[in-house]
């Protein structure tokens, strides 16, 4: 069964406590919000300017993905992951999503349109420096393409991964340049769907879009851990 519009757009009311959600999702993935910064509802509720339920909401369920723990009478610390986490990430995103990019392959993408909009979307925000909207589009790219190849598990399996990975070093100058790199690439995807290309062509590129990170990111994650170390020895 060909993909349609239907499978890709997706048009969703999310509620408040999910904006919250995905706002500080986004900001501790990034390091916008460092390893080790406690979180208080009461206090983000102040500074949001909106009641402590959704806070509270979002807290907790960042909790459950892992980047945050839950402290006693402290509120919510932003977790330290470890090299070797984020290495063990990048090995099972890498399975996961050339697995989505073959299955899109075999299947084809019959309507290219709103993919293409997005990484058009992916373009812009790096013209531009905007890596706020160059990770929302980023990710809104990878959800849509593991749709379209047809395996929901698969999809929520990728994207749980995503949405954990810590992404320190996408604001640094080769986080800069491995962005515009990723561009031609979303589009070489695109391509390689709407052909139904070489399956093999399929997982080399997506193999090494996800993996020209993994040093960029274990750099700026070696950087982190090393900051901690000399705070605990002053």
């Amino acid at each position: 069964m060909d993909a349609s519009v239907d499978d890709i757009i997706v048009i969703q009311e999310v509620s408040l406590g999910e904006q919250v959600r995905r706002k500080l999702q986004m900001d501790i993935i990034s390091g916008e919000i460092p390893p080790g910064t406690i979180l208080s509802g009461p206090a983000l509720a102040q500074h949001l300017g909106i009641s402590s339920s959704p806070i509270r909401e979002a807290l907790l369920q960042l909790a459950a993905d892992g980047l945050l723990e839950v402290r006693r009478n402290r509120g919510f610390v932003v977790v330290t992951p470890t090299i070797e986490d984020l290495r063990n990430t990048f090995e099972v995103r890498v399975r996961l999503e050339t697995m989505g990019l073959e299955k899109l392959v075999q299947r084809g993408l019959p309507d290219a349109a709103p993919l293409t909009a997005i990484a058009d979307e992916i373009a812009a925000a790096v013209r531009e420096g905007d890596v706020p909207t160059y990770m929302a589009a980023d990710r809104t790219f990878h959800e849509q393409l593991l749709v379209a190849a047809g395996n929901p598990v698969l999809a929520r399996t990728a994207l749980k991964l995503r949405d954990t990975m810590r992404l320190y070093g996408i604001r640094s100058e080769n986080g800069a340049a491995r962005q515009a790199a990723s561009v031609e690439e979303h589009y070489a995807m695109i391509e390689l769907a709407v052909n139904r290309g070489s399956v093999k062509d399929a997982k080399a590129l997506m193999t090494r879009h996800i993996l020209e990170w993994e040093p960029l990111f274990i750099e700026a994650l070696t950087r982190v851990h090393k900051q901690k170390s000399r705070w605990a020895l002053t």
